[in-house]
């Protein structure tokens, strides 16, 4: 798919901001909704998020889905 001239970009499992970034620059807006799990089986690092789903709109913007890395207990 083609938007702006540009070939769609995969921004999956990418840092949100890498992700942002490289939409940017290849001229896509981006809209960001943060998922979490229902119970916090483990601690989640709110400042690390990645993407973890996107899709491209009609209208040319990507919707990307993010969730916080999750740090292991042990």
């Amino acid at each position: 798919m083609r938007q702006n001239g540009e070939t769609a970009v995969d921004t999956v499992g990418r840092p949100l901001q890498e992700a942002q970034t490289l939409l940017e620059s290849r001229g896509f807006q981006c809209s960001v909704r943060i998922t979490c799990p229902p119970r916090p089986t483990f601690k989640v690092e709110q400042e690390c998020l990645y993407v973890v789903r996107q899709h491209l709109a009609a209208d040319g913007v990507y919707l990307l889905v993010v969730a916080a890395k999750m740090g292991k207990e042990v």
